[in-house]
């Protein structure tokens, strides 16, 4: 059925109004980040001014937020390689292999991912408490872990099924060993689809606040809950929080760019079951 002019137009201005909904929050937010303090609440909201890096000079330096920084880098970082490592083998082996329980494991996997922080939260801390691990990056690390993999798994098995398994037997024929295969074979065709897992699973734990809160400590603040010290009882803090929060976007923005190729074959390229 051949959609009018008059459809098209009207899903523009509709697509349109959204896009503005949207950007208008993100735009006030990042100009607000290079106001000098005297106007940030100021009303009517004064959109002309003399740009400053004024918060951000603060936030770096009087706040230290370059350690915190680095402590989102090295978690974020750590946990998606380890995730990727340990969780693209096992949605290979979901993918291939049929036993007894499999579709329950796959349901269990991703019920883990459901499951809401907090709920977590308190045995977690227990446990990090008797095993010395609160407020290590390592600790973190693993916390993340938990929701991560199953996400993983759940993912690449899907682009792992979408790839037809003639692939691996052809390749074994020809004296490759399963492994082999897998490596030379199946995982060049599959990269988009981890590059897109990677990304997804790198937002999550980027952005992840509780745990970081809960279990983190001085020395392993992140860059979310740093940006929470910036809203007080009496008191926000709206040019710092926000000149925060753009350094926590930009470097999800970067990485969206530089691989939206890849992305974009990764996210058509698998379909789960």
């Amino acid at each position: 059925m051949a959609i009018s002019l008059r459809q098209r137009l009207s899903a523009y201005v509709i697509m349109g109004i959204l896009l503005l909904f949207i950007l208008i929050p993100l735009v006030a937010g990042a100009l607000t980040a290079f106001k000098p303090q005297i106007i940030w609440v100021s009303s009517p909201p004064v959109w002309v001014f003399q740009p400053t890096l004024e918060n951000f000079e603060f936030v770096f330096i009087q706040r230290q937020n370059l350690l915190h920084l680095r402590n989102s880098l090295i978690i974020a970082s750590g946990s998606v390689a380890i995730a990727l490592i340990l969780g693209v083998p096992a949605a290979y082996a979901l993918a291939r292999f049929r036993f007894r329980g499999s579709k329950g494991l796959l349901q269990w996997l991703i019920s883990l991912r459901m499951i809401p922080p907090i709920v977590v939260a308190l045995p977690f801390y227990v446990l990090f408490q008797t095993f010395d691990l609160r407020g290590t990056h390592f600790g973190l690390i693993l916390a993340y872990l938990t929701f991560l993999i199953p996400l993983v798994i759940w993912m690449m098995r899907g682009y792992f099924v979408e790839i037809p398994s003639a692939m691996e037997e052809s390749a074994m024929v020809e004296g490759y060993s399963r492994l082999q295969a897998l490596r030379k074979v199946v995982l060049p065709v599959v990269t988009p689809g981890i590059i897109a897992t990677a990304l997804l699973n790198f937002i999550f734990a980027w952005n992840e606040y509780f745990l970081a809160l809960i279990l983190g400590g001085r020395d392993t603040s992140t860059l979310p809950v740093a940006a929470a010290t910036y809203v007080g009882r009496a008191r926000v803090e709206w040019g710092n929080l926000f000149a925060v929060n753009l350094i926590i976007m930009l470097p999800v923005i970067i990485l969206t760019i530089i691989l939206r190729r890849q992305l974009v074959k990764g996210l058509a390229l698998g379909l789960v079951e």
